[in-house]
């Protein structure tokens, strides 16, 4: 019996790790949303007697040090794995850096978001449950990063778009590996996990991508495609990504701490 706690559960990838954990009737799962009378497609797991839902936005640290308590009632006091999965993402080929007539103090507020929402946020959620963490038995921390965080795809796919994201995405991976080194003397995991490009459509509360931003994603598609060749162009599943992500996290231990890898456990991005 194991028992989880994954952030951003109302929607997308953080809602299909509920689904899947819980289909396993001896683990205890519990899905952190920001607001619970707001969670349409969540609302049926709860039927299971495995799910929980607890309430806290991310971007608080007095609300999820509160949502650690009421996960430590629910779990009699420890917690085995942390998915902190909750973030925010820019559209379209977003924000690069020098473009022309770029409002420098709207620059700035996007990279201050990003930074607080991708990186702060994860930070201040594995603050708050470390002390369950800490009578656990895996003591594993999964940070959801990107691979648009990574160097070396940014060179590959000479990726200037999204910078602000990319950016807050770095810098958690980074973060992940100060954590590592600190925890390591007490057998902790803790890793960033991309979950590749992922098609979250079917649980989005976001209008769909304009026509401007479907033309500005082709193009960057395309030089994706020239650096990887294999990849196919189509954003996989959130069933996929959380299969694949799912069996990562199973496999890894102390051994990869501080590790930053691809669902599919390597740097294999798509």
């Amino acid at each position: 019996m194991s028992s989880y706690v994954v952030t951003g559960a109302s929607r997308g990838i953080g809602l299909e790790f509920v689904r899947q954990l819980s289909d396993h009737p001896s683990n205890t799962v519990i899905a952190v949303v920001r607001n619970k009378s707001n969670i349409p497609h969540l609302a049926p797991l709860l039927a299971r007697a495995n799910v929980h839902a607890v309430q806290a936005d991310v971007t608080s640290p007095e609300q999820l040090a509160e949502a650690a308590v009421e996960v430590g009632q629910i779990t009699g006091g420890s917690l085995d794995v942390l998915i902190a999965n909750a973030g925010i993402s820019e559209k379209g080929a977003g924000v690069t850096l020098a473009q022309p007539g770029l409002d420098q103090r709207e620059l700035g507020k996007a990279m201050v978001n990003m930074f607080e929402w991708n990186t702060v946020s994860a930070v201040w959620t594995n603050n708050a449950f470390l002390p369950l963490l800490r009578r656990g038995k895996q003591k594993k921390i999964i940070d959801t990063s990107s691979g648009l965080g990574d160097v070396e795809f940014t060179k590959k796919t000479n990726t200037s778009g999204m910078a602000p994201y990319s950016i807050s995405k770095a810098a958690l991976s980074f973060a992940v590996l100060k954590y590592a080194i600190e925890l390591q003397p007490e057998g902790f995991t803790v890793v960033a996990i991309s979950p590749g490009l992922v098609d979250t459509s079917s649980t989005k509360d976001t209008p769909p991508p304009t026509e401007e931003e479907m033309k500005q994603f082709a193009v960057v598609a395309e030089t994706w495609a020239a650096a990887y060749p294999n990849w196919d162009r189509k954003p996989i599943s959130v069933e996929e990504s959380v299969r694949c992500q799912l069996q990562t996290i199973e496999a890894i231990g102390p051994q990869d701490n501080g590790r930053f890898m691809s669902h599919h456990n390597d740097d294999q991005w798509y």
